[in-house]
């Protein structure tokens, strides 16, 4: 069940966007010169990002907790992957100061409702947030309510950097900004940028008799890419309270492009359980590949244990070029 935020609460959250936005901060801070934000030694972190200094846009991203922030590293050095395919690690609260025509009809509704008068280029505020099932869309309540504490700490933190306060962004480190719950006050300090790792589970495929009759297919050589693609495409359905990233777990032969195996996944499915499936449906069928290449670590896991028990060698690769003719295709074909 969505919440819409209250007009007021809309009101903070812009009223911090706005004086983040008189300190220009990106004409100092490049995207990847981080400030850290933590309530408390308990709670996951939020990284902020400041963009704009290398371009026109202008913006701030907010990623919370610590599987956003591995995502965000995991982005920033994701020079091999097709642009269309990195939207997977892109998971954000992002305060954008842009254009009238950037905006849909609900954020302007917003604004007037808040009698601001925008006037500009990158003069006009609105929110969104990127999740990588749903397409980027407005925040609900809670992510107003946190975004906007988010923004205020920000603010604190770039006032301490403008009254003087050193951090050498350029040898990799963050302005932390922290409560301090035994004096009741925040602190501010430069510590080393926190880059957290997620160890992902390797699911085991314990079922003795599929293994044999996985095992008793014939190998037949193909080479082949894995991957839940995301296509240029939305799904509306009322089913779900935001409109959904079109995504599709895509079994492709690299030799020839060819799709063999698919499954358009929605928010429900279970990813481990679709991408066995797709896998164990085509040993069944074909036989056993040579190789399998996979696009991260993420989805090698998931497979690592049915590869080593059915004899199948795997790859990683930020590209997948079977897959990616496949999306190509039909991002041309629709538009």
């Amino acid at each position: 069940m969505r919440y819409e935020a209250t007009l007021e609460e809309w009101r903070e959250l812009y009223e911090a966007a706005i004086k983040i936005k008189e300190m220009k901060p990106w004409e100092k801070l490049w995207d990847m010169d981080l400030i850290t934000i933590m309530p408390d030694k308990e709670s996951e972190p939020t990284i902020c990002s400041i963009m704009g200094k290398g371009g026109n846009f202008c913006g701030i991203g907010a990623y919370i907790g610590l599987e956003a922030i591995h995502n965000f590293f995991l982005l920033s050095q994701s020079e091999e992957m097709p642009p269309n395919q990195s939207v997977r690690y892109q998971k954000c609260i992002l305060c954008n100061y842009g254009n009238r025509e950037e905006l849909t009809q609900d954020e302007y509704e917003i604004i007037k409702k808040l009698g601001y008068k925008f006037r500009g280029k990158n003069n006009w505020i609105y929110f969104k947030v990127y999740d990588p099932i749903y397409m980027p869309f407005m925040p609900d309540k809670s992510e107003v309510i946190k975004m906007t504490e988010i923004l205020k700490q920000l603010y604190f933190a770039l006032e301490e950097l403008n009254d003087g306060l050193k951090v050498n962004f350029e040898d990799g480190n963050t302005l932390l900004r922290m409560f301090d719950k035994e004096n009741n006050t925040w602190i501010n300090k430069e510590m080393p940028v926190f880059m957290p790792e997620i160890e992902y589970k390797v699911p085991t495929l314990d079922d003795e008799v599929l293994i044999k009759r996985l095992k008793s297919k014939k190998p037949n050589k193909a080479i082949l890419n894995l991957d839940i693609a995301y296509l240029n495409s939305v799904i509306n359905d009322k089913k779900y309270d935001k409109p959904l990233a079109m995504r599709l777990c895509i079994l492709s032969d690299i030799k020839n492009g060819m799709v063999l195996q698919q499954h358009v996944m929605v928010p429900e499915d279970d990813e481990i359980n679709v991408i066995f499936n797709v896998v164990i449906s085509y040993i069944l069928k074909m036989g056993i590949p040579k190789t399998i290449y996979v696009r991260d670590k993420y989805m090698y896991c998931i497979i690592k244990d049915l590869c080593q028990k059915v004899g199948i060698e795997l790859k990683i690769s930020q590209q997948l070029p079977a897959v990616d003719f496949f999306v190509e295709s039909f991002n041309s074909f629709r538009f």
